[in-house]
């Protein structure tokens, strides 16, 4: 439960209370509603409003994407579940390391949408279980920055599964994903068994901006070091 608070250390800087035993979902929206509460009636906010501060208790899940290519990017920095599930550093490591080959062209349209629509990407995520390994499953949001230029090449991004994560490095596919346009269409939702299967697309309405929340700043950890340059 995020809770209210008065006092603000400054008007960059919306912090959460830490919760223990996160789910993915809940994990998952305290990212996308500080990402909200920068946007500030803007379309998307940009790189250098995001601060480690607003993220306390949830920072484990989140990372911050570069764009490379038409849907490819990489990691600027993650948080210690995503190195967890793969067993080492990912940082300059595509996310498409983490995904099977399978779900590497889904997520390079879901890439591509986030930045060029721009879009607010969900995904249901699923790893699959085998030796020394129990299946996992949890979620993944995709929220579009500008950098330092001005132009849509950064994403703040979170990823929590639930389980064991035991033998690594683990390979993620896509259950299923969701689409919110910013500006208009968005493109279909899309789910999965074996194969990717388009379901009816509708017109996204554009997003509104969530309240701010209060501050809360303990027990900060640095996650985002690096600035645009």
């Amino acid at each position: 439960m995020v809770r209210q608070d008065d006092k603000t250390s400054s008007d960059n800087i919306v912090s959460l209370t830490h919760i223990r035993d996160l789910t993915a979902g809940s994990a998952l929206a305290q990212i996308e509603a500080y990402w909200q509460t920068q946007r500030r009636g803007r379309l998307v906010p940009a790189r250098s409003d995001i601060d480690p501060r607003g993220l306390t208790g949830v920072l484990e899940y989140a990372f911050v994407l570069e764009r490379i290519s038409s849907g490819l990017a990489r990691f600027r920095v993650a948080g210690a579940h995503l190195r967890n599930l793969v067993g080492m550093e990912v940082r300059g490591m595509p996310l498409s390391a983490l995904f099977t080959p399978e779900a590497r062209e889904p997520l390079s349209d879901m890439i591509s949408a986030a930045f060029d629509t721009p879009a607010i990407i969900r995904a249901d995520i699923v790893s699959q279980g085998g030796f020394a390994r129990a299946p996992m499953e949890g979620a993944m949001v995709l929220l579009p920055l500008r950098s330092d230029l001005g132009d849509i090449t950064r994403i703040l991004g979170g990823l929590s599964l639930s389980g064991e994560v035991g033998r690594t490095p683990r390979r993620l596919e896509i259950a299923h994903q969701s689409r919110k346009s910013l500006t208009g269409y968005a493109g279909p939702e899309v789910s999965t068994s074996n194969a990717f299967v388009a379901t009816s697309p509708e017109r996204d309405q554009p997003d509104t901006p969530d309240r701010p929340f209060g501050a809360d700043a303990d027990n900060v950890h640095v996650l985002f070091p690096e600035r645009d340059t």
